[in-house]
């Protein structure tokens, strides 16, 4: 009945298994990602996003204080590049440097060498015919290294 306290934390002398420990990778997230494509594309002067979302979004905003940045967006859902649009207009800065366009083309013409897809459009995309080799880029499927 009188058993000595045990107190917390793990015994005197036990030790960690190494075996089972594991790197946890955390998915990407708007601000890591953006910060691995600046690094990655310092030189690419025009900016091609392919689909907007919070990854894409948040990319412009971060690079929209670069002067020597041209912006161009399409998504296939008209009204979701429209508040992009409406919401980059709101920034300082020149919005001459930011263009909307159709997406029509953008793959198969080779218009860009890089383009930035969204996530929701990443499927799609990759199904259309790429004979410019344009290098495709997935914000959110890059791993954190």
């Amino acid at each position: 009945m009188d058993e000595p306290k045990r107190g917390r934390g793990r015994p005197k002398g036990s030790k960690d298994d190494k075996t089972t420990t594991k790197k946890i990778r955390l998915k990407p997230t708007p601000k890591t990602a953006k910060e691995i494509f600046k690094k990655e594309y310092r030189d690419l002067e025009l900016i091609a996003v392919y689909g907007v979302d919070e990854f894409t979004e948040e990319l412009i905003r971060y690079l929209w204080t670069d002067m020597s940045k041209t912006f161009f967006v399409t998504d296939p859902v008209e009204q979701r590049a429209a508040n992009l649009t409406r919401s980059i207009g709101s920034l300082p800065y020149s919005l001459h440097r930011y263009k909307a366009l159709p997406p029509q083309g953008w793959i198969e013409e080779g218009i860009f060498p890089v383009i930035i897809v969204a996530e929701r459009c990443w499927e799609a995309v990759n199904k259309l015919p790429n004979p410019e080799k344009v290098e495709l880029v997935c914000l959110s499927h890059w791993d954190n290294k």
